[in-house]
């Protein structure tokens, strides 16, 4: 059985890189393949989504041809000095949002949340998925709240 694509990484791609994938999944495969294989080369633990989004960022700030129109955020839930759902994470998010208000098009990617809401060796609790289904929906609704209503923001939680 082939194994299953990493949908959330491949939106990413798209999104991000629009102008040059054209939202075609296979050519968005193919650039996350890419990506894979040099953070390989380099040692870096593959499936970090740390590592693949700092990838990323740099590939876009490097061949984003409309970087005047295309903005991309990652907020990292695990750095975060307090839980998801505290004020400070909430005001992290939101100067990430400051941040993407000039673009016409951007991207917000959020990784660690789960790991950050139930740590390594925890069970995941009905309160623990509650809470995560509460922050995504929260910051959901805090991009879509912090945008120009022009501007087409995508939220990514890898």
């Amino acid at each position: 059985m082939p194994a299953r694509p990493d949908l959330p990484a491949l939106h990413l791609l798209n999104s991000v890189f629009a102008g040059i994938t054209g939202q075609d999944l296979y050519l968005a495969a193919q650039l996350k393949a890419g990506i894979e294989q040099a953070l390989a080369e380099e040692g870096c633990k593959p499936g970090a989504p740390g590592t693949f989004a700092q990838a990323v960022a740099v590939l876009q700030a490097r061949f984003g041809g409309d970087a005047a129109r295309r903005g991309f955020f990652h907020w990292d839930a695990g750095d975060s000095p307090a839980s998801p759902d505290s004020l400070w994470s909430r005001q992290q998010v939101l100067d990430g949002l400051k941040r993407l208000a000039p673009y016409a098009e951007a991207t917000l990617l959020i990784t660690g949340l789960r790991a950050a809401l139930c740590p390594r060796g925890h069970r995941w609790t009905e309160r623990r998925r509650e809470a995560y289904r509460e922050a995504l929906a929260f910051f959901d609704a805090l991009a879509a709240a912090r945008k120009r209503t022009s501007a087409n923001v995508t939220v990514v939680v890898l």
